[in-house]
């Protein structure tokens, strides 16, 4: 991904996140539109790059650049170096599908169609079979993958809050010692 890309995606970010903010302002075809592009950016990101990532190892960034290699990106990018993984609004994107697959079997079959249609890019007929609709019922279609947008667009929204808290595991924690020790 070149730098141009990533300043545009790091504007498209900025501007989805700012016409969430001002959702009432805006019109929902225009907010079905921006979660459409960041799902379609997800999903090139996620064909290229899958899960995983790799990074070269210290010596042989030396050994290949003659000494430190150049910081690339602009500062504050929120797009890693040298391809190592999906950048913050795909991963964004990522979280938002994955928390859908894991509601329900609605959610599961919103997931799969997202799966299918923006990382597969599977034909709109393999699609509907894929996802058990019938072969000629395009509407149904369309309103299931508006169906996934809005869901999209709720996620990201409710994880992009004002109040956006870190992910914490609650567990009960047992005490090493009594607090009132008996003798």
């Amino acid at each position: 991904m070149t730098i141009n890309q990533g300043l545009r995606l790091q504007l498209l970010v900025r501007e989805a996140q700012h016409k969430s903010d001002m959702a009432e302002l805006i019109d929902q075809s225009t907010r079905l539109r921006l979660v459409g592009e960041l799902m379609q950016h997800w999903g090139d990101q996620r064909s290229q790059l899958g899960f995983t990532s790799s990074m070269g190892s210290q010596m042989g960034t030396i050994m290949e650049w003659k000494g430190a290699a150049p910081r690339g990106g602009v500062s504050g990018a929120r797009i890693l170096v040298s391809g190592a993984g999906l950048d913050h609004a795909a991963s964004e994107v990522d979280a938002a599908v994955a928390e859908l697959s894991r509601r329900n079997d609605r959610g599961v079959t919103l997931a799969k169609l997202a799966t299918l249609r923006y990382i597969h890019r599977v034909t709109v007929r393999e699609q509907m079979r894929e996802v058990g609709l019938a072969e000629h019922a395009d509407r149904t279609y369309r309103n299931w993958v508006k169906a996934l947008h809005l869901q999209v667009l709720a996620i990201l929204a409710a994880r992009a809050g004002r109040v956006r808290l870190s992910t914490v595991r609650r567990v009960n924690m047992t005490l090493a010692c009594p607090l009132n020790p008996q003798e």
